[in-house]
């Protein structure tokens, strides 16, 4: 066994912990951004609130999916809430995955473009994922103020596109990957 093959080996393993590392935390800033009640899970009600705020915000974007088919797309255990470990799981399924593979037989690199990306409120680094407890919560990050309203939308929009990555509806749990 050569030195790059146990290398690229490694790179693989390290990749899967890391997606799932990542889908975890953004699933917990976004539970923190979007549970409005404080009960650790997500309600149809509060998705709804998060949709509304992100319709109002001035880089709101139409989409084909629904609110309903994003709730049953999350709640795959069908208890009427999404748990973080199911907001977390989803994102790690959505997780873009088409990338290219680099010429040097590694495994792709999945991940955003260079940037931030399209409609992301200037300034949401750590202080901006503090707990959002109502519109009026605002979190100052230099120049700029994220309110609770703004994270909220931020977190909604990014639910749609993963729901839009893994193919609109909600289905039996057969999803399809398709790419716009």
């Amino acid at each position: 066994m050569s030195v790059s093959s146990i290398s690229s080996s490694a790179s693989a393993i390290d990749f899967t912990e890391l997606r799932k590392k990542m889908a975890d935390r953004l699933a917990e800033s976004m539970m923190k951004d979007l549970d409005g009640d404080g009960d650790g899970k997500l309600s149809k009600s509060e998705l709804e609130k998060a949709s509304q705020a992100a319709a109002s915000s001035p880089t709101s974007s139409s989409t084909d999916v629904s609110l309903d088919d994003l709730f049953k797309a999350l709640d795959t255990d069908g208890d009427g809430a999404v748990s973080k470990s199911e907001l977390s799981a989803f994102m790690e399924k959505a997780a873009p995955s088409d990338a290219p593979s680099p010429p040097d037989g590694r495994p792709p690199v999945d991940g955003p473009p260079p940037g931030p990306p399209p409609g992301h409120p200037r300034g949401t680094g750590k202080a901006a994922s503090a707990s959002a407890t109502g519109s009026t919560d605002e979190t100052s990050t230099g120049d700029d103020t994220i309110t609770a309203e703004q994270r909220m939308a931020f977190a909604y929009k990014q639910l749609m596109a993963a729901l839009e990555r893994l193919g609109g509806a909600a289905s039996d749990g057969s999803t399809t990957s398709s790419t716009a």
